[in-house]
């Protein structure tokens, strides 16, 4: 595989601005220029709402957010793919998965189907929105193993290969929301049966929360290896729904870098040939691991600490928390097995262009590539041509 330059258009942070055709064309104009190789285009929403008009799913005009309602009878995902027609980059549709709805304009599929919603362990969430993702984050989720969900979301993924002329599907958001979630009468039976025991004590045996902390219970490693064999699961189905289309079309995915603290999100993003050893893993954790079910992975090495060097001047907790450490560490989880794109958050380096220009460099020297997030920082920034620079050294 050549060593790609990947550009992520998120649909929200630029909508508004690509109301205008001339606009998207001015985009591809520049990311032709920037030497990028292939377009990330958001085909459906955090909040579970998609950009073209699908037979499943609300459209993005139907968002409260009034700023949006211009895209009524519009498919900005079919007008990106036109625009980019010759231009001799590869676009990939971007299935924000398990996100599905609003919590603060209670909008989306989880209010339609609000039996979907992933169950909380209740006590930490006295201070926290109802099944968001974080403390600012409204994106409410849903239970990934609830049969409705995954027949739902594996429809929408169907009808992007089949419906459009795209080179590849990348997945975001294929996760849990959070390590408190999903609690429900549903996954604790599917866990049940997964070790072949009843939990007495639910759901202590597996966690307790303390001064708003998690504290492992003797169960947990193989919770954290059930829920990250949920999550393979359904990436095993949605490959095939990709593969069976188009045995050429790309199929990718995109992760936090953060392997030592992923039991958060309930995924094992690593290879079988992996085998962690943190207080989390069980002994068969690798199992997991679905790292061979992709063309290539994209890590978020997100900090502003480019070098390891800088992020021990800047004592921060660990050598991974900078982006040639988190390079290191994906590299290490992925074992060989697939290639590593590091990708950036270009916030990061808000009135540091010399820092972004060096992480981009750094990306393409350890990494098998780079991913930029996202390209209305560039249009903010007015990066451009700094990272035409950056990119063509």
């Amino acid at each position: 595989m050549e060593q790609p330059n990947i550009l992520w258009v998120d649909f929200l942070a630029n909508g508004s601005r690509l109301l205008d055709p001339e606009k998207m064309k001015e985009l591809i104009k520049h990311a032709v220029r920037c030497e990028i190789t292939h377009l990330v285009v958001d085909a459906k929403i955090p909040y579970g709402f998609t950009t073209y008009p699908s037979e499943f799913a609300y459209h993005v005009s139907d968002l409260k957010d009034e700023q949006y309602h211009d895209w009524k009878g519009r498919d900005f995902l079919q007008e990106m793919i036109h625009h980019a027609k010759g231009s001799g980059m590869k676009v990939i549709a971007n299935v924000d998965v398990f996100a599905e709805g609003n919590g603060i304009d209670k909008e989306g599929m989880v209010y339609t189907k609000p039996e979907w919603q992933v169950v909380h362990y209740d006590q930490a969430l006295s201070d926290m929105p109802t099944a968001a993702e974080n403390h600012n984050d409204p994106t409410v989720f849903v239970n990934p193993i609830h049969p409705e969900v995954e027949a739902y979301e594996l429809n929408i993924v169907q009808e992007i290969v089949s419906k459009y002329e795209i080179d590849g599907v990348v997945l975001d958001r294929c996760r849990y929301p959070n390590i408190y979630g999903d609690f429900s009468s549903l996954s604790r039976s599917k866990f049940e049966a997964y070790i072949g025991e009843k939990v007495e004590n639910w759901p202590q045996d597996i966690m307790t929360v303390e001064e708003k902390k998690p504290v492992f219970g003797r169960l947990f490693p193989k919770w954290a290896e059930f829920r990250a064999k949920n999550i393979k699961n359904f990436v095993q189905k949605a490959k095939n729904v990709v593969k069976t289309r188009n045995s050429d079309l790309i199929f990718t995915i995109y992760v936090g870098s953060w392997y030592p603290l992923y039991y958060n999100e309930g995924v094992n993003w690593g290879s079988e040939t992996y085998h962690p050893s943190f207080e989390w893993t069980s002994d068969t954790h690798n199992t997991s691991g679905y790292a061979e079910e992709f063309d290539f992975i994209m890590t978020g090495c997100y900090y502003p600490e480019v070098t390891i060097e800088e992020a021990l001047v800047n004592e921060r907790p660990a050598t991974w928390y900078s982006v040639e450490g988190a390079i290191e560490m994906s590299k290490e989880a992925i074992n060989g097995q697939i290639p590593v794109i590091a990708s950036l958050y270009l916030k990061d380096y808000t009135d540091n262009v010399e820092q972004f220009k060096k992480a981009v460099q750094l990306c393409k020297e350890k990494s098998n590539g780079v991913m930029l997030f996202d390209t209305v920082y560039l249009e903010d920034y007015q990066w451009w041509e700094e990272l035409e620079k950056s990119i063509s050294k």
